[in-house]
């Protein structure tokens, strides 16, 4: 699997940018401090075990080749550096990108094969959720909650 970056637009600059943006994601993903190869591979044998209908004894869903698709590409659209989720699947047939500080400290996120990310959170006694769409990068607000439970602060 590569990583899409989407266009940012049409002209010999945008272009000469985004070439850019491709050749440095390409470059860094090989290093071994910012490399995400860990959670790709992850998520390949997650789905493997969960592609097929039933796969949890309990009549689960199936989780779609689309499903795959997305959480691959979230997985992509996270910021150099930024802590690797662990991945799991659910009997619905999403899958879920999950960051763990602590019990009080937690973000899950599960991926539609339409593209929507539902996410819920603990972050101490707050516990905020929603939806949101992926379109090609990571919104900012998965970003913070994700900053809050999986990045020390000195």
């Amino acid at each position: 699997m590569t990583a899409a970056i989407l266009p940012r637009g049409v002209s010999s600059t945008a272009t000469y940018i985004d070439q850019v943006s491709r050749d440095n994601q390409q470059y860094f993903a090989h290093t071994a401090a910012l490399s995400k190869q860990p959670a790709i591979d992850e998520l390949v044998t997650t789905w493997a075990g969960c592609k097929l209908p039933n796969w949890d004894g309990y009549d689960a869903f199936p989780a779609k080749e689309e499903t795959l698709n997305y959480a691959y590409a979230v997985i992509q659209a996270l910021p150099l550096g930024f802590p690797l989720p662990s991945v799991g699947a659910e009997p619905d047939g999403h899958l879920t990108l999950e960051w763990y500080r602590d019990p009080h400290w937690t973000i899950s996120v599960s991926i539609s094969p339409e593209g929507i990310l539902y996410y819920a959170a603990l972050l101490g006694n707050s516990d905020p959720r929603g939806s949101e769409p992926f379109l090609g990068e990571v919104p900012k607000r998965l970003l913070n909650l994700i900053q809050e439970v999986a990045l020390v602060k000195n």
